[in-house]
């Protein structure tokens, strides 16, 4: 196996595990996720 795809199977599930903490701490913030829902539907 190469160091690329090494690097790769690494990197890709703790970039979706990072992408899901964020999605988590945003919504901890009722006024955030709000915001963004008023800035949809408004659009």
């Amino acid at each position: 196996m190469t160091l690329r795809r090494k690097l790769l199977r690494l990197l890709l599930p703790a970039l979706l595990l990072a992408l899901l903490g964020l999605v988590f701490l945003a919504y901890l913030q009722p006024s955030f996720v709000l915001d963004l829902a008023n800035r949809y539907i408004l659009c």
